[in-house]
């Protein structure tokens, strides 16, 4: 009787430890996942950063370019009217 009690109970934790098994081999399988998705997600994060810096050069870059047209046009503007004022002065004489 005592040695079907051993069986029965040793039977009994080896189920348990099996199920425990697999319990632990879901969990570990479940954080191979989750390292595998927070990976990518940074391998993504570094992109967009080094594309985000790429963008703000650029943008940066326009607006420098936008300046100096800026500045260009209000030069050209300005010597047309000159032009224009001396071009009616010699007409007015």
């Amino acid at each position: 009787m005592n040695e079907i009690n051993n069986t029965d109970n040793i039977e009994i934790a080896s189920i348990r430890l099996e199920r425990a098994m697999t319990n632990l081999e879901a969990v570990v399988n479940h954080k191979s996942d989750q390292n595998k998705i927070i990976t990518n997600l940074q391998s993504e994060n570094e992109k967009n950063t080094l594309q985000t810096s790429k963008l703000k050069a650029d943008y940066e870059n326009v607006a420098r370019r936008e300046r100096k047209l800026d500045k260009s046009t209000a030069e050209v503007s300005k010597r047309i009217v000159d032009v224009m004022e001396t071009i009616k002065s010699v007409l007015a004489k």
